[in-house]
């Protein structure tokens, strides 16, 4: 299993930027000390989501920043990528990790204390874990899964969990306590006018 030494991880969505270019604010945050990027652009087709994973590659990997690809293993094996991460019902990690081998991150979104258990025995090197608190972007996945639950599968888990979902800087304190390795996080960061300087908040804080 690769060792996750990251603790702030910045899960992208371009409809967050204020409507500023993706790949320049990464580049800030990456300047500024992000330690991973987890590229999430569901909605975009293939060859435009292969550029722009080859375009953010080109800033993360000269600073050894882990950039992990949504659900795509064919782009995270042609670009060379840092890790693979995967949905809770997307495609099983055993053979993922027999085809991208050890060194390479696997990465889980988990939803429940069963989710969490699974991606443990399914030999994940980390997972998601929420949404903690409520938050627009992660409404579909249904109400807060709250500090209490996550305390729990932090306490059973033998791998890292990051806690997702209205995370904000204030927050960061009180998920740490309940367990949780690190955070992720969207809008708190994306949205921001000074990305730099919220990635340092987010990194004091951790």
């Amino acid at each position: 299993m690769s060792s996750v030494n990251f603790r702030l991880l910045l899960v992208t969505d371009r409809h967050h930027t204020q409507g500023r270019s993706l790949v320049p604010l990464l580049d800030r945050a990456i300047e500024a000390g992000l330690q991973a990027i987890q590229l999430r652009e569901r909605d975009l087709p293939t060859r435009e989501l292969l550029l722009l994973a080859q375009e953010i590659y080109a800033v993360s990997s000269p600073r050894s920043v882990p950039l992990l690809i949504n659900d795509r293993v064919d782009l995270m094996m042609a670009l060379n990528l840092d890790g693979v991460h995967l949905r809770s019902d997307s495609l099983p990690t055993r053979p993922i990790r027999q085809l991208i081998g050890s060194r390479r991150l696997i990465g889980i979104s988990t939803h429940s204390a069963e989710d969490v258990q699974r991606a443990n025995q399914s030999g994940a090197d980390y997972v998601v874990f929420g949404p903690i608190f409520d938050t627009p972007s992660k409404r579909s996945f249904g109400a807060p899964l709250g500090l209490a639950l996550l305390a729990e599968v932090c306490r059973r888990s033998s791998i890292p969990v990051f806690a997702i979902g209205g995370i904000t800087c204030d927050r960061v304190a009180v998920v740490r306590r309940a367990g949780a390795h690190g955070v992720g996080v969207i809008g708190a960061l994306l949205t921001r006018d000074d990305i730099g300087e919220a990635v340092r908040e987010f990194t004091d804080a951790l």
